[in-house]
């Protein structure tokens, strides 16, 4: 576990009472609030127990600098940023660690168009909390709290009036879908969603209390309980997200949890076959996108690794759809920034036009194994060391904008210092899982190889 609160583009996080606390959360919304041009700011939380308590430190703060406050409470990350654009709010503010454990928590800054602040604003910001300067309110006293109850309807109801989104057709398909929610803000929309959308849904972990049960990232080892009772229950398919419900994960019919990378690239097949435009992932997602893609005849931009970088790009290309390979599906016809909820329509639409399982769907693909490490920093991360020991393996090509991505005929891996956790993430994919993991192991002797280069 890292022991200093971590800054990204997105915001900032740590562990709750020994990195981030009321205090750290007071200062960083005084320093967001200072630097933005007036107007309201909407706050939302997922329900990790620490949420409350920071909400009311961060409300208290919004309200302390004169600006008045949009509660939503518990709502998910996507359901802020859509409420943050519609109500025309200055910015928002979202306390959620997502993916990290229970005992973490953080702070995500959206500005007016409910999308993740960008690098210079972040900067910015963080110079602002680091110096302490911050505008407070004047003699006209402190701004108001407003609750706005609509929020996970509205939501609801612009997924429901996509052009994309067949309610009839995926209705009469009647499929019958185990939800997990890991008892975070999902649960407040996800179940609702989908009886609209006419499924038969058994809700598993799907109480807004904050009861993590399991690690909270949706990847396939920690979906044990959602597979058995997918099996168990004769259901088409599972749905398991995160705590902030930006990321969705899946488990096929008969069981078998799937790869995260697998959601993108299902809402991806879904949407081009409709309407083909651009993709945009980041440089760690699956080479599954780009064989998509080509099918379509469309192009695949890749950016670093982060949301606020994928969205920028797909505004600048005009993309289409696209997202990250961690179960991040973005749609900027509903909103530009990572959806579960919406995720979940897109696939469910994609299997009742095809009148197929998702077991058949995953079998049309070729395969593509990658594998995920983390690994603890043990030296400097060097993206100049490490991309001249990489040359050394005579690659077809190297890119550095983001860490050091090594690519093959056959294959990748991509080294990279995590935004969100203080460690390496070692990315590795190819064609057979024998050599994904030849990857792998190349790819880690390239970064010890760096670590010892390094030393005096």
């Amino acid at each position: 576990m890292s022991d200093k609160l971590l800054f990204s583009v997105a915001g900032a996080r740590g562990i709750v009472g020994k990195t981030i606390d009321a205090d750290v959360v007071t200062r960083l919304t005084l320093a967001f609030c200072s630097i933005l041009p007036e107007g309201e700011i909407v706050v939302g939380r997922d329900t990790r127990p620490s949420g409350d308590s920071l909400a009311h430190s961060v409300i208290g703060a919004v309200t302390a600098t004169g600006r008045d406050c949009v509660d939503l409470g518990v709502a998910t990350t996507p359901t802020v940023e859509m409420i943050t654009e519609k109500l025309g709010a200055a910015a928002g503010i979202i306390i959620t660690a997502s993916h990290n454990p229970v005992e973490w928590n953080a702070l995500k800054f959206l500005d007016h168009r409910g999308i993740f602040i960008t690098k210079p604003v972040s900067e910015k910001l963080y110079d602002a909390f680091e110096s302490g300067k911050f505008t407070l309110a004047d003699g006209r006293g402190c701004g108001n709290v407003k609750e706005y109850g609509p929020s996970a309807d509205d939501h609801i109801r612009a997924i429901l009036d996509l052009e994309a989104v067949d309610a009839e057709a995926i209705s009469s398909r009647k499929f019958k879908v185990v939800l997990d929610c890991i008892n975070g803000a999902g649960s407040v929309i996800a179940p609702r969603l989908l009886s609209e959308l006419g499924v038969t849904v058994v809700e598993i972990n799907c109480e807004p209390n904050g009861d993590f049960f399991r690690d909270p990232e949706p990847r396939p080892e920690n979906l044990q309980e959602l597979a058995q009772r997918v099996r168990g229950e004769g259901a088409d398919l599972g749905f398991a997200c995160d705590p902030d419900a930006d990321r969705l994960a899946l488990v096929d019919g008969e069981g078998n949890a799937v790869s995260e990378e697998d959601t993108l690239a299902l809402a991806v097949d879904g949407v081009l076959s409709a309407a083909p435009g651009p993709v945009v992932v980041n440089m760690s997602t699956s080479s599954l996108i780009d064989h998509i893609a080509q099918k379509y005849a469309v192009d695949v931009y890749r950016t670093p690794v982060g949301e606020a970088h994928v969205v920028d790009m797909m505004l600048r290309r005009g993309a289409k759809i696209g997202g990250e390979g961690n179960g991040g599906v973005i749609y900027p016809a509903l909103h530009p920034g990572r959806d579960a909820p919406l995720g979940m329509a897109l696939i469910l639409q994609l299997l009742a036009d095809r009148g197929i399982s998702l077991r058949e769907q995953l079998e049309q693909y070729p395969p593509f194994f990658i594998r995920k490490e983390k690994v603890a920093l043990e030296g400097q991360f060097s993206s100049e060391t490490i991309s001249r020991l990489a040359g050394g393996l005579d690659p077809a090509s190297i890119d550095t904008q983001d860490g050091v991505k090594a690519c093959f005929d056959d294959g990748w891996f991509h080294l990279r210092v995590s935004n969100t956790e203080g460690i390496v993430r070692v990315i590795t994919e190819a064609s057979t899982e024998d050599k994904s993991l030849q990857y792998q192991s190349r790819a880690r002797d390239v970064l010890r190889a760096s670590w010892a280069d390094s030393k005096p």
